[in-house]
């Protein structure tokens, strides 16, 4: 029997295949109803890649007092008045081996679970002291994956910023409000790590409370009527909290930290552009930072605003600009630094790439920051800029992002909290360089 030619077949096969993909990449971009159709394009690796070019009409501005940067360092651009901007923290960092130094970082998804801020946490306590993993909610959606605690809860109702809100019941610092319902429980315990392993000091923090008693590790507590926000001492040196509620109580969360050196808490929060902060109370805030001040916040956000449609971005300035203004005030004696957004990739015309908006985005920040007189740290150029993304998710071993292109990985958090540290390391140089020529 002779065994069949199949030669033509699969070249008719082949070449059908190659049609349709060429054919599909040149059907541009379309959009039915929520459903977006993204360009595919086929032959991006061979064929001549456009250079995209944003045309901004945002000036791009430096601070008037410009110190030299060290090479491969992305220095904090300080548009104070004063150029003072980073003083508070700076000098605080002198004596934080006899006091406490707070350090208050709200974002998005970009920072939740301590993806970041647990390696920029746990350096920075290494060379300035101070141990604990700081604020943490009540609830979290992040606590499956969050590697700095073990943190379980049953049976609370929670309003946040992003999210059910209750006028009855204000958000806390942390943009959360959490109610007990019958059977409620949180448990905290320490992760069996350098620093993490302990928590030196458990400090509750709530709102409203109606003759409420917490079972604090099995230990009856009352907590009294509050104002905006008070709180309770539950202990020192614990190697684990678990804490029930009978009654009526607003609860914001704990914190879980040592009494001198650094403090790092992360009030990160998913789908949050920063503007959602007015949810909370500028009165929360400022009664929050006079029984937990802070030298240092952080305001990191972006990869809620850009997407690859945005070309003006007037909408986020109008809403920014008061939302800066209220954190100056309620944190009066803090270091204020805005983050500008970190660089995220998108198919744009079937190929992986910087989106274009980010880079006007960007800049739309710093104007913000230089308008508000705060100071910026440009996130996106210190991590490599165009395509660092990309690069970073396709790396074959250990690679630095997801493949989201968005977000970070373990890896890709380590990476980032070491550019940043470099950056504080050499301003606090910068800083001691200019108190000795004065």
């Amino acid at each position: 029997m002779n065994p069949q030619n199949y030669l033509k077949q699969t070249l008719t096969g082949t070449a059908l295949v190659i049609a349709s993909l060429l054919a599909l990449s040149v059907i541009p971009a379309f959009d039915i109803g929520d459903f977006h159709f993204k360009r595919i394009n086929t032959l991006s690796d061979i064929l001549k890649k456009e250079v995209v070019v944003v045309n901004d009409t945002v000036k791009a501005m430096k601070p008037v007092y410009v110190d030299t940067c060290k090479t491969g360092i992305t220095c904090i651009e300080d548009y104070s008045r004063d150029t003072s901007g980073m003083n508070a923290f700076l000098a605080a960092l002198d004596s934080s081996k006899s006091k406490i130094l707070r350090i208050a970082w709200f974002g998005d998804s970009y920072v939740e679970g301590d993806i970041l801020l647990d390696p920029l946490r746990d350096t920075l306590q290494a060379i300035f002291g101070g141990s604990g993993v700081g604020f943490v909610p009540i609830t979290s959606e992040v606590s499956g994956f969050r590697q700095t605690i073990i943190h379980s809860f049953s049976n609370w109702k929670t309003n946040a910023i992003v999210g059910e809100r209750d006028k009855e019941h204000p958000l806390g610092p942390a943009g959360f409000s959490t109610l007990p319902n019958e059977g409620n429980y949180v448990s905290y315990t320490a992760e069996k790590r350098n620093r993490l392993n302990s928590f030196p000091t458990a400090k509750l923090f709530y709102g409203y409370s109606d003759s409420t008693t917490v079972i604090v590790n099995g230990k009856e507590m009352f907590i009294g009527t509050a104002g905006s926000i008070r709180q309770k001492n539950l202990g020192e040196n614990l190697s684990s909290l678990k804490l029930s509620v009978n009654g009526k109580a607003d609860l914001y969360g704990v914190a879980l930290e040592s009494k001198t050196g650094i403090c790092l808490d992360n009030f990160s929060m998913r789908g949050n552009s920063g503007i959602g902060l007015n949810y909370v109370n500028e009165k929360m805030y400022r009664a929050f930072d006079s029984i937990h001040p802070y030298d240092l916040v952080v305001l990191s956000y972006g990869l809620n605003v850009a997407n690859e449609k945005s070309k003006n971005y007037d909408w986020y300035v109008r809403s920014m600009k008061p939302t800066i203004a209220m954190m100056k005030r309620a944190f009066p004696n803090s270091s204020i630094v805005l983050v500008g957004c970190s660089d995220r990739a998108d198919n744009i015309d079937g190929e992986l790439q910087t989106m274009p908006s980010v880079k006007r985005l960007v800049e739309v920040q710093r104007k913000m920051a230089a308008d508000n007189q705060v100071c910026f740290w440009n996130l996106f150029e210190a991590m490599g800029g165009d395509s660092t993304m990309v690069n970073w998710a396709n790396m074959p071993r250990h690679a630095l992002a997801n493949k989201d292109y968005t977000h970070l990985t373990f890896y890709g958090g380590k990476k980032v909290a070491e550019i940043f540290l470099r950056t504080i390391l050499y301003e606090k140089e910068k800083y001691e360089r200019r108190k000795k020529s004065k």
